[in-house]
């Protein structure tokens, strides 16, 4: 279960989410909750004195009145990654792009923070109106992908849950394989039922579900059809083989987030 939360908040309404999300984790987890703003170092006029009202204003709309914010100055992606590792941050949660932030998290910066992160990374993009309720696992067979799945389930509750998909990807154009699949699906209900046994009985439900075809489109039409609020991808680090699964997705939905994405390494 997480234990301490870290929100980077960059000033912008997208960033609030990120904040109302992590307020509601936290009280439905039990884990600790903690604030950070970067000031900008390229910034002589960056107010720090600004930036902390503003910011325990928010809190104060959180009713965490209690709470002091972290306030440091200089690169963006240093300072969040030496906070979290400082603080002993288990989940690091921020907002989507802000146009109107200097130093709004997008691009390469997300990527950095995902790269390097050793914490899970939770973006936000919708309000936090309710607990998770629908959340889906790109599952493949790496090490990444079964501990972000791990990571979404542990921010369940109730009545929630969490569906895990696999893709056996093959040109469509090819047509079906039936032999491949039978062996993909033999594989991955031993990788579920494995990773099943490690899970914390929590109330949620667990559901599965293999596809055929190219990746993208089978992604695409699970999202469609599952609507879920949370989707969990793993992200391949420096490490590790550089063409896993879902490297390449986790920066693809970095981009265009469907939904609030949890992405682990």
């Amino acid at each position: 279960m997480f234990q301490h939360i870290l929100v980077a908040h960059d000033l912008s309404p997208d960033a609030d989410l990120a904040l109302q999300r992590a307020v509601q984790l936290a009280r439905q987890t039990g884990a600790r909750l903690s604030l950070l703003h970067v000031l900008d170092e390229r910034d002589p006029s960056a107010d720090e004195h600004a930036a902390r009202a503003w910011l325990q204003e928010r809190l104060r709309e959180q009713q965490l009145d209690q709470l002091e914010p972290w306030i440091r100055r200089g690169p963006a992606v240093e300072e969040i990654l030496t906070q979290a590792e400082g603080l002993e941050a288990d989940l690091l949660v921020l907002g989507r792009h802000h146009r109107g932030s200097s130093q709004g998290f997008a691009g390469t910066t997300l990527e950095r923070i995902m790269l390097e992160s050793t914490a899970p990374l939770l973006l936000v993009v919708a309000p936090a109106e309710a607990p998770y309720r629908r959340a889906m696992a790109a599952l493949d067979f790496s090490r990444c992908a079964t501990r972000a799945m791990q990571c979404a389930w542990q921010l369940l509750d109730g009545d929630a849950e969490l569906h895990a998909l696999h893709v056996h990807e093959m040109a469509e154009v090819h047509g079906p394989d039936p032999e491949g699949l039978v062996l993909q699906q033999e594989l991955f209900d031993q990788l579920v039922e494995d990773i099943q046994q490690q899970l914390p009985q929590t109330g949620a439900l667990l559901s599965y579900s293999l596809h055929q075809g190219e990746r993208s489109n089978c992604l695409d039409a699970a999202l469609r059809d599952w609507q879920p609020q949370l989707l969990a991808l793993g992200s391949h680090s420096r490490g590790e083989m550089s063409s896993a699964l879902l490297g390449s997705l986790a920066r693809q939905f970095l981009d265009q987030p469907p939904c609030d994405i949890l992405i682990a390494r």
